[in-house]
């Protein structure tokens, strides 16, 4: 059976204006020891708000229960990237889930941040994605170079598998990606599931997004997110033929992958917590929050494999998080941002 927990969890849907006017107070209840009992976690964007919160409820169970004095972590989930960037440098957050690029933003504009570790999919895989390029299956649309005059659709302007990386790719075969573009006619969709959605309901010719969101990760085979959830009966893909998912009901087509991107992140204010909870949160991080290690200890139920456990970042069926050695793990996202010259990477 599944342990029964009653920590206080809430989730918040907050604006960028609420976390930066002080609507949520970071490190509340400091202990004479000055580790508070209540931390905000924080990540960007989506659009089911709801299902993102319940994505983590088994880590945020894990840590409550393994770090000394902590009672309560309160989820918010805000609108852009550039808010949670805000709000970790104003110290209103304690914890987040950044994208890679959305990390490098944050450090680079004096965020001082800890890397925890990254959420892998399957134990033993490595921790990162891709992002693929989708259009309709009879668009006409079969390379890079066929966007020219295109509406193109992109999920943030800080999002590393939503618009950095996609914009290294458009780069390198002459179509300027930015938001003022006479290239192609760019659009920000808000996230990577209402990028793909945009595609399919005609509003863009093609768009970027996360491979966990078209294709189940890391075999790159079954059915994606957006498959689970209904809004898409299938999809093809003609960058690795033969492994198109329910190909007779699909309307889109798969055309083009990144190289592989740097997991994302799962970072810690060392502004608002001290050191040795620091500490602390990151070796439960990588040592307990993981399927392996709750379904043992009665949070969820099932195999590493097959799992009730919501672990995090890429949803129901993260195995959990590893260290990835901190900061230097994502230099190849500040070779990325030297090489597009991009503006966000200027924060």
């Amino acid at each position: 059976m599944s342990r029964t927990h009653t920590h206080t969890y809430r989730l918040l849907t907050v604006a960028i204006a609420f976390i930066l006017l002080g609507a949520v107070a970071a490190a509340c209840g400091d202990d004479d020891d000055g580790r508070p009992s209540k931390l905000v976690f924080s990540q960007v964007p989506a659009e089911d708000a709801t299902g993102m919160a319940q994505a983590y409820s088994t880590t945020i169970d894990i840590l409550i229960d393994n770090v000394e004095g902590l009672e309560e972590i309160e989820f918010v989930l805000a609108t852009e990237y550039a808010g949670m960037v805000e709000g970790i440098i104003a110290g209103r957050i304690d914890l987040a889930q950044f994208g890679p690029f959305a990390y490098v933003i944050a450090t680079k504009n004096g965020a001082n941040l800890e890397v925890a570790g990254a959420a892998i999919r399957k134990r033993g895989a490595a921790p990162g994605y891709r992002s693929y390029l989708v259009t309709g299956k009879d668009s006409g649309i079969s390379s890079l170079e066929d966007l020219a005059g295109k509406s193109v659709c992109f999920t943030d302007p800080g999002s590393t598998s939503g618009f950095l990386f996609p914009s290294e790719g458009l780069l390198s075969v002459g179509l300027d990606p930015s938001e003022g573009s006479t290239d192609i006619t760019p659009v920000f969709a808000g996230g990577h599931d209402a990028s793909v959605l945009s595609v399919a309901n005609g509003d863009c010719d093609a768009g970027f997004a996360a491979d966990i969101f078209l294709k189940s990760q890391p075999d790159d085979a079954g059915p994606g997110r957006l498959q689970d959830s209904g809004d898409l009966d299938g999809i093809l893909d003609r960058v690795d033929p033969g492994s198109d998912v329910n190909p007779e009901n699909a309307e889109l087509a798969i055309i083009w992958k990144t190289e592989f991107i740097a997991g994302a992140p799962f970072a810690i204010n060392t502004d608002t917590l001290p050191e040795d909870m620091v500490d602390e949160i990151t070796t439960v991080l990588n040592e307990k929050a993981n399927a392996t290690y709750a379904i043992a200890n009665g949070y969820c139920e099932g195999t590493e494999d097959d799992h009730t456990c919501n672990i995090g970042a890429g949803g129901p069926g993260d195995w959990g998080y590893i260290d990835v050695g901190g900061d230097s793990y994502y230099d190849g996202i500040r070779r990325v941002c030297e090489i597009t010259g991009a503006v966000e990477c200027e924060g």
